[in-house]
């Protein structure tokens, strides 16, 4: 218990100093929580990216010749157009 008025504002001083303390130190778990939980979310979102990449990559290019005409395959048209298709 206090003994005079010095030690009661000392008292008042060192409670608020706590209080502001558990305040803070709640926060920063809640920041540190939440970068853990943006981290976590980030790799699955960068996994699935890969996985629709790759998808991306396997699939069937197209038709070059989508017409249904021959084409004669030397013809510098047909050849821009494949290395058009391949890049």
């Amino acid at each position: 218990e206090p003994r005079n008025a010095k030690e009661v504002v000392y008292q008042t001083a060192l409670h608020e100093s706590e209080a502001h303390k558990a305040q803070y130190k709640s926060a920063l778990l809640g920041m540190q929580l939440i970068v853990m939980l943006q981290g976590i979310f980030c790799e699955q979102l960068s996994g699935q990216l890969a996985a629709q990449e790759d998808k991306q990559k396997k699939k069937k290019r197209g038709q070059l010749n989508g017409d249904g005409l021959p084409r004669l395959l030397t013809s510098k048209a047909f050849h821009n157009l494949v290395i058009e298709n391949e890049e």
